[in-house]
């Protein structure tokens, strides 16, 4: 595909505002642009106006790669803090603009290219298959839907576009949300005996939860997750000043390991709260938000053997050259970044505290070989004024498209 046409279609898709939602409208987007290269595909309704996208080509037998990114983004905040606006793709001086440049449409955009020009000149052996998602940010919702669906079944290979470029993650931390509920009984404050104090109640669950999970994180580690971390993040209650509050609740996030998984940490939280439910003076009730599995394949797989090798013959990819064009792209100092990755001039395997759709789709198949590479500007995901050089772009359809090949022969 032309360079000009690769950039007009991340500038189109970066214009669909898609945050938490509305990821049809993208998906509609990819459908068309593949149905003109010939490539069939469907949509995969999820809720009104969600939709993930499938698509498949094929070249004789052989292995099964997919190829996967979310559509959703997040939201802009105010958009009057951004310098462009954030659904504009402004281009200037060679970095576009936008939420969802980095984090992931730019990765996305550029595994699409890849598999649309694989499809015309047939340089691999066997399937490519595209998943793009929805509900990724919150809940990896697509990426469980499409599991459970089938279409994960006999994939060899799964390739993620996400923004991490300084290495090939293979492993990452499993993801568990979740709020404790605190009933009480209302009363005046001038008569607290007369009620029941909500948050005083789960300020006490609070102290035993962090407790009791701080004495199970320090009997287990991972030798290259590390240990589970925990947080309380949100807490909320009462109605008044002068009222004894009848109702809190808090929110917190876990990221586990393997050794100490989401269904350990759930026994665990469990456990604390049926021994005060069963003093008769707490009335509380446990619900899990979002339920992520942790992941851990092999570092040294074919897919990332692959992608360290193929990397190696993009200078600009190389992990030292992305930071100094990160630094030019910001207008900061990263030496502290560039030391703390030892100065490596190479692509190598590493592992990550946050979560990716690899949590849902490797659920029953945990022998597949996983790796999560993509364009981006890292410590631009989230934030306002997010943007990426489109280089790096550019030099990601083209390292994708080898990656592919070399995996699929």
């Amino acid at each position: 595909m032309k360079r000009e046409d690769s950039i007009k279609i991340l500038q189109d898709v970066i214009k669909i505002a898609s945050e938490n939602d509305h990821e049809q409208l993208v998906a509609e987007y990819y459908k068309k642009l593949l149905a003109s290269y010939g490539i069939e595909s469907k949509l995969v309704k999820y809720s009104e106006g969600r939709c993930s996208l499938v698509a498949e080509t094929e070249n004789g037998d052989g292995k099964t790669l997919a190829l996967s990114g979310h559509m959703d983004v997040v939201n802009v905040g105010d958009k009057k803090d951004w310098r462009y606006p954030p659904f504009s793709g402004h281009i200037e001086d060679g970095v576009i603009w936008g939420r969802g440049t980095s984090d992931m449409k730019s990765g996305l955009t550029a595994l699409v290219i890849a598999m649309i020009d694989l499809h015309q000149s047939k340089k691999f052996k066997g399937k490519i298959r595209l998943l793009a998602t929805v509900g990724e940010e919150i809940g990896e919702l697509g990426s469980a839907q499409l599991t459970d669906e089938g279409y994960m079944d006999n994939v060899d290979g799964l390739l993620i576009g996400e923004p991490c470029n300084f290495g090939v993650v293979y492993a990452h931390k499993g993801s568990l949300n979740y709020k404790v509920i605190s009933k009480g009984v209302s009363a005046h404050s001038s008569t607290p005996e007369m009620g029941d104090n909500a948050i005083e109640n789960i300020m006490d669950v609070i102290n035993e939860i962090n407790r009791a999970l701080n004495e199970k994180i320090e009997l287990f580690k991972n030798d290259v997750l590390g240990k589970v971390i925990h947080n309380i993040t949100l807490i909320s209650g009462g109605t008044q000043i002068n009222s004894i509050p009848d109702y809190s609740e808090f929110q917190a996030n876990a990221r586990t390991i393997p050794e100490f998984n989401n269904d350990d940490l759930i026994k665990c939280i469990k456990g604390v709260l049926d021994s005060f439910n069963k003093d008769g003076k707490y009335q509380l009730k446990f619900v899990v938000t979002a339920n992520q599995p942790p992941v851990k394949a092999k570092p040294d797989s074919k897919l990332v053997s692959i992608i360290s090798e193929t990397v190696k013959s993009f200078e600009q990819l190389n992990p030292q050259n992305l930071i100094s064009s990160i630094e030019n792209l910001l207008g900061e100092d990263l030496t502290e970044l560039k030391k703390s990755l030892g100065n490596i001039n190479e692509i190598l395997p590493i592992a990550m505290s946050g979560t990716t759709d690899a949590a849902q789709f490797m659920r029953e198949n945990k022998d597949i070989d996983l790796a999560v590479y993509g364009p981006g500007v890292p410590t631009l995901n989230h934030k306002i004024n997010e943007r990426i050089p489109i280089s790096q772009y550019l030099d990601f359809i083209e390292a994708y498209k080898q990656i592919i090949e070399k995996y699929l022969v």
